[in-house]
């Protein structure tokens, strides 16, 4: 396993505690750090750290997206650790223009393969799949802009 699908699942794991404890983003990197230390596991890399501050930054924006892609599902129903992971996915597919979407959707679908098996990674791939068009304007959707990849696109709804 790579660096960066490590440092995609720890990412999941510290967005995961934020959402049930309320943590900030500072605390729940410590206690992850602290916690691995005492398993004399590595530390963070820094992929974690720039992916997980930046979907806490465009949060609002990506449930909006998510929502809307998703509008037959309630966000409450949405398992907490899914929601985690599209969240994270969708930010890297709207705010990492250097990451392939290919790539992005991949190691994603793996992930909730690892967290949730397969019914999960299926609902995560069909959200994804959804979610990769519009950024790549393929697809309409909500009534605001989103910032995807540098660029500006119109999303309706």
């Amino acid at each position: 396993m790579g660096e960066r699908r490590r440092a995609r699942e720890r990412a999941v794991q510290i967005l995961y505690a934020i959402d049930r404890t309320g943590q900030s983003l500072t605390d729940a990197l410590l206690a992850y750090v602290e916690l691995q230390r005492d398993r004399q596991r590595p530390s963070l890399h820094h992929f974690t750290v720039e992916l997980l501050e930046r979907t806490l930054e465009h949060v609002a924006e990506i449930d909006r997206v998510l929502a809307d892609v998703i509008a037959h599902w309630q966000p409450q129903r949405v398992a907490l650790v899914d929601r985690q992971i599209l969240r994270l996915a969708a930010c890297e597919l709207t705010h990492f223009p250097d990451v392939p979407p290919k790539v992005t959707l991949n190691e994603y679908i793996e992930i909730a393969k690892v967290f949730g098996g397969q019914e999960a990674a299926a609902f995560v791939n069909g959200v994804l799949d959804k979610v990769a068009h519009l950024a790549s304007g393929e697809l309409e959707a909500g009534s605001q802009k989103l910032e995807v990849r540098g660029q500006r696109s119109e999303v309706r709804s």
